[in-house]
């Protein structure tokens, strides 16, 4: 083995202290290529560089130190105190080893103080002493600068949107927004997020879902980091929420007829309102307690009481309601003033044509105008009131003595107070104490009041319109006095019956004694019926049936005059409308009581007739009208109806219906949204004072009425992205009566999502990740009452490319102890994803490593395992989102490493003059490999100079011939490495 422990000259002379130094030099050089300090040797501590101690930085740095002589590798740490107790990010993370003189963390960490120092250590386990520890501070101090809305600014709903953008902040995944009701963002807005805390989004803008409630309002970003730690927040802005709820209102009396007052309500269309709120009140201030209508709310912009309202001077307002349920302002209408059938008596008396007739004629047979009015068959008739559903009659007894009518007299005495639906008046039989003569499970109509021969009688009669509450709506009472004498008629006696007519069964009424209704004719309202008083009967029974057997009896009366006006003691009677006949037959009985009656009704020449009303005639809309709203139906008033059904079908045969509503009204505004682009069907029918179904129109076999509700499609914004490296805003134009819409998404992973409920028309996903194709498409939702939407149709799609690009600014500084990568941060990643790798081609990296930060130093370790023998090392960078998508790499760089080289020199002893068989061999320092095709050249001790290659294995032989002791040199150098050299002795 070559000595080159021992120099040949003297220490002391001077020849032999240049001998010395050379000598300390190759053997320096020696120590240093071979890469190992003998066991047991001392090692320097490692000399920190960069970051200077105490230094402030706002991201994780790299941290480097001088490179330490015959070290192999290097221990890291870094700890939140100074005596490196206080692990950062956990195991393997802020403590490890690194061939590197250059070490990165891979995770962020929060703002504070932190410590850092390294140690080197050898080959077989030696270790220096840690340097001092430095410490540096994090302080992450960047803040977002808040963009939109300018501070102080005015958002005026729904026309502009909630739009809050922001710029980015450097090293920040996500960011937290605050809105609040106060500027130290203390008092939250619900509904900002699903939790109670601040709206997380990777977004750099944000659009609130829900609306807001006029007023002012402060808000705030907090960008967090990779690992969930908090930045500074930015500072507080404000803006007003501004809602122009104000609308102009308006009352219209629907009703043509002067008797009824129908009034519609209606204003304009307020942009963003859900429904309204309408407040008919009796007092100006509108105290709750005087409030007459109307409960819930309405979607459309008119509205009808759908019941009656009593008479008196009314003040009403109406308000918006957004979707949310914040109320816009209220806007008074005009007063007005409801009436119903009180116009003056003269000449327009609130009854008309209200006057007496009897069983025959009309007016009565048995007038005596010098006395007065006297019949022995009681029958008041009038003209149906417009409006009115039934009426109240009072008949009492006149009071001779005062001259004057008792309308305190009890029915005892004589005093009827009836309700009827039927536009005439007879008193019913009294005393009934005999059994129904022909059997029916329908009860028999009587009265409790008697009539007294001879006593004079008062009529007053009042139309009634529906009930009010609990409290029914009437009229102006109307007094029958035709002589001006203060009383109605005197009642004579009960009438004298004669034979019945010819091919009369015995005991019963024939074909010619029937009067009213003749046969086969058709009525509109529920008739009264008359006949002539037969011989021997000294009472009637009146039946009336849908059917020629009188198995269907739907009536029955007893009376002891031959007059019969529909109704009980205590509540109006009424008949459906029939397209077949009624049957209606009397059967006399021979006693006051109704005791020996006939009874068999089909021996009593029964008559018929037909009830057919006339249904309402349809106004509004007009067949085929296309709505975009919720539409407003019309119809003229029908005699006797008491109420209105309104039916909304898809159906012509109305077999399933939309919407099935009843009103007072003769008007209805939908507080619906029917489907979009179908013919919808219509009709209406009236409800008698029994609530009775009348006849609807159109009727069966009628036209149908049809209008369609066609909803609209919002326009999409031109300014809409078509692509990019960000989370996109997509926005489209209000569309009117919308209060709500609906984004339909389609992913690039095929997934569907949809966001819906969405209340300004525009969007920003708080969370998208991954590339590709985005698909989106929108449609706006109307409101349906008394809750839900109805959807319009959908957009066409529109299609967001989106990209995740390459970090820019990547650099390396590598030199011969160390590599540092980094590149500039990128907005809104989740962190980076860096390779390494011996090939271009990265198909087997070297290192794969995903890191928070925008650096990394990678350890090394696969110089020693053999990775990196070229000397040549390829890296690239990518950004990852936050759902672990890789975005674009960076361009390929190529990072040239000048490697180390080991020169070991083996054979016997050198010694001067003779020729030694000695063996080279040249090492990759890191990898231990030969280097192959290496340049050798030897000089030095007399030799003359020799040049060799080394050959596979990085070996080469050679035999030297010293002339002369000393040292001779041995220099190696090779492609992609630093030039080596080895000082020998010869002896």
């Amino acid at each position: 083995m070559p000595d080159a422990t021992n120099a040949s000259q003297s220490r002391t002379t001077p020849a032999g202290r240049r001998w010395e130094r050379l000598w300390w030099v190759a053997a320096f050089a020696l120590v240093l290529l071979a890469g190992a300090a003998p066991a047991g040797a001392r090692l320097a501590a490692p000399l920190p560089l960069s970051p200077a101690g105490g230094a402030t930085t706002d991201a994780v740095p790299a941290f480097a130190w001088k490179p330490v002589a015959s070290a192999d590798q290097y221990e890291f740490q870094i700890s939140a105190d100074s005596g490196f107790n206080s692990p950062v990010l956990g195991r393997g993370q802020d403590e490890f080893l690194t061939k590197n003189t250059r070490a990165t963390l891979k995770k962020t960490m929060p703002n504070g103080t932190y410590w850092w120092r390294v140690r080197a250590l050898t080959a077989d386990g030696g270790a220096s002493a840690w340097s001092q520890g430095r410490s540096i501070k994090k302080l992450w101090a960047a803040t977002a600068s808040l963009q939109t809305p300018a501070n102080g600014g005015t958002v005026v709903y729904p026309t502009t949107p909630l739009k809050l953008s922001w710029t980015p902040v450097p090293g920040a995944r996500k960011y937290l927004l605050s809105i609040a009701y106060d500027p130290s963002l203390g008092s939250l807005v619900p509904g900002t997020s699903s939790t109670s805390g601040p709206v997380e989004t990777t977004a750099t803008s944000f659009t609130r879902a829900a609306a807001l409630a006029p007023g002012t309002y402060y808000w705030g970003i907090t960008p967090v980091d990779a690992e969930g730690n908090r930045g500074v927040r930015s500072p507080v802005s404000s803006f007003t929420w501004v809602w122009p709820s104000g609308t102009t209102p308006h009352v219209v009396d629907l009703s043509t007829a002067p008797e009824v007052y129908d009034p519609q309500f209606s204003w304009d269309r307020v942009l963003g309102a859900a429904r309204y709120e309408v407040d008919v009140n009796s007092s100006q201030d509108f105290a709750p307690g005087s409030k007459v209508c109307c409960t819930g709310t309405t979607i459309g912009t008119s509205l009808s009481p759908t019941n009656v309202l009593k008479d008196n001077t009314y003040y009403w307002r109406v308000r918006a309601i957004d979707v949310d349920g914040n109320a816009g302002v209220w806007n008074v209408g005009p007063s007005f003033a409801k009436t119903f059938d009180n116009v003056p008596p003269t000449p327009n008396p609130a009854i008309k044509n209200l006057h007496m007739r009897d069983n025959l004629a009309d007016p009565g047979t048995d007038i005596a105008l010098a006395t007065g009015y006297q019949t022995n068959v009681p029958l008041i008739t009038w003209d149906p009131v417009p409006g009115a559903s039934s009426y109240e009659v009072d008949v009492t007894p006149y009071d001779d003595g005062l001259s004057r009518c008792n309308w305190s007299a009890t029915s005892l005495l004589g005093h009827w107070r009836s309700t009827t639906a039927v536009t005439a008046w007879t008193p019913l039989g009294t005393n009934l104490t005999a059994s129904k003569p022909y059997d029916s499970p329908h009860s028999v109509a009587t009265d409790f009041a008697p009539l007294s021969p001879g006593a004079k009688y008062c009529v007053r009669i009042r139309a009634r319109s529906d009930r009010a509450g609990n409290d029914d709506v009437f009229g102006d009472y109307t007094y029958l006095d035709p002589n001006g004498l203060g009383w109605a008629f005197q009642w004579t006696g009960y009438p004298a019956g004669g034979a019945c007519s010819p091919t009369c069964e015995a005991g019963y009424l024939g074909a010619d004694d029937y009067g009213l209704p003749t046969t086969g004719t058709t009525t509109g309202m529920t008739p009264y019926f008359t006949w002539k008083p037969v011989a021997g009967a000294s009472s009637y029974f009146v039946l009336v049936a849908k059917d020629p057997a009188f198995t269907n009896v739907v009536d029955y009366a007893f009376t002891q005059v031959p007059a019969y006006a529909p109704r009980t003691s205590f509540a109006p009677t009424t008949y459906p409308d029939e397209t077949t006949l009624y049957y209606w037959a009397v059967l006399p009985a021979a006693q006051f009581s109704g005791g020996n009656a006939v009874g068999d009704p089909l021996k009593a020449a029964p008559r018929n007739f037909q009830k057919q009303s006339t249904p309402p005639t349809l106004l509004e809309p007009a067949n085929g009208t296309i709505f975009s709203g919720p539409p407003t139906f019309r119809w003229t008033p029908a005699d006797g109806a008491r109420r209105y059904r309104l039916q909304i079908s898809q159906d012509p045969s109305f077999g399933t219906v939309l919407e099935d509503v009843t009103t007072d009204s003769t008007a209805y505004t939908s507080n619906t949204t029917y489907p979009a682009d179908s013919v919808l069907y219509w009709r209406v029918r009236a409800d008698d004072e029994n609530l009775v179904g009348l006849t609807w129109r159109p009727a069966v076999g009628e036209t149908p009425a049809t209008f369609q509700q066609k909803l609209p499609t919002p326009q999409l914004s031109p300014d809409n992205p078509s692509g990019g490296d960000f989370i996109p805003s997509w926005s489209w134009a209000p569309v009117d009566g919308a209060v709500a819409y609906d984004v339909s998404a389609d992913l690039p992973d095929g997934t569907h999502r949809e966001l819906n409920g969405l209340r300004t028309p525009v969007l920003t996903p708080i969370l998208m990740y991954g590339t590709g194709i985005f698909s989106w498409r929108v449609r706006a939702e109307f409101p349906k009452s008394p809750f839900g939407m109805a959807p319009g149709p959908y957009t066409a799609t529109h299609t967001f490319v989106r990209t995740i690009g390459e970090p820019t600014g990547a650099r390396a500084d590598a030199a011969i102890d160390h590599i540092l990568l980094s590149w500039n941060p990128k907005a809104g990643v989740k962190g980076y994803v860096v390779q390494l790798s011996a090939r271009p081609s990265f198909i087997q990296p070297l290192e794969n490593v995903t890191t928070d930060n925008a650096n990394y130093a990678p350890p090394l370790k696969w110089f020693a395992l053999g990775g990196l023998d070229t000397g040549r090392l390829y890296w690239r960078v990518a950004a990852l989102d936050e759902g672990n998508n890789l975005g674009d790499f960076t361009p390929v760089q190529l990072i040239s490493r000048t490697r180390r080289m080991q020169l070991i020199v083996t054979g016997s002893p050198l010694r001067a003059r003779r020729a030694t068989a000695l063996s080279l061999t040249v090492r990759n320092f890191e990898s231990k490999v030969g280097v192959t095709g290496a340049r050798v050249r030897i000089s030095g001790a007399g030799i003359r100079a020799r040049r060799l290659r080394t050959t596979v294995g990085g070996m080469v032989r050679f035999s030297i011939r010293p002339r002369r002791k000393g040292l001779f040199l041995v220099r190696a150098s090779a492609p992609g490495y630093r030039a080596a050299q080895i000082a020998v002795r010869v002896r």
